[in-house]
């Protein structure tokens, strides 16, 4: 696991305006798959850089922010103020200007932790008045926002995890420091875009024995993401 480093980098506050979990299977070339396309792409891949890791880590906490604030309208739907508030306190953190491994992993725990209460909402399939129903709405929006964030998350984490293996030792020993937040985000993407999409899947199923209105590319943007797998 990569070490703690107090990185910070620059996040737009403006990515927080839409409304957000976490959550799909191996990426094959995050993974490391062998086959010869992803073999080619690997010796070819540019070394990374602070730039490239910035880039990653804000597409990272934009896909994570979406998801934040879609758990935060499902707890609401489901009355579980306890887990709005953690939620609402993450996605504050994220929005401060800076990010650091430690913040990303803390937003990611309280995200688990708020989606195995919400998991446990959907499964019993309470009765949902109107506002409760209008905050479900609101979720799956935002959860949306993020899967379309996470799709772009994937290729961005698999080019930048490439180019790191092509840095020298030296490089490494140095560079490769630089580099600890864009690295944590690379190795986490995989397991996180899986876990996106569980919850997406879950949360418009439930949406739809519910009754409560979806996006008209809810399914195709499932499709999309099963295709990740």
């Amino acid at each position: 696991m990569i070490r703690n480093t107090a990185l910070v980098l620059a996040i737009a506050a403006a990515t927080l305006s839409m409304p957000a979990h976490a959550g799909l299977g191996k990426l094959k070339d995050l993974a490391g798959s062998t086959s010869g396309s992803s073999s080619s792409s690997a010796s070819s891949a540019a070394a990374p850089n602070e730039a490239a890791q910035e880039a990653l880590v804000r597409r990272f906490v934009t896909s994570q922010s979406h998801s934040l604030q879609a758990q935060t309208s499902f707890a609401r739907a489901f009355g579980l103020a306890e887990q709005v508030q953690l939620l609402e306190a993450e996605r504050q953190a994220l929005s401060s200007g800076s990010v650091s491994v430690d913040a990303m992993k803390k937003s990611v725990s309280v995200s688990e932790a708020a989606q195995a209460a919400i998991n446990e909402r959907q499964a019993a399939q309470p009765e949902l008045n109107a506002e409760s129903k209008q905050h479900y709405a609101e979720g799956v929006v935002s959860l949306l926002a993020s899967a379309a964030e996470a799709q772009k998350l994937g290729g961005e984490a698999s080019n930048f995890t490439a180019g790191m293996k092509n840095l020298g030792a030296t490089q490494l020993a140095t560079v490769g420091r630089k580099l600890a937040a864009g690295a944590w985000v690379a190795k986490e993407s995989p397991g996180f875009i899986q876990g996106l999409y569980g919850s997406t899947k879950s949360a418009v199923t439930f949406a739809k024995k519910s009754k409560v209105k979806v996006p008209s590319n809810a399914d195709s943007m499932l499709g999309q993401l099963d295709k990740m797998n």
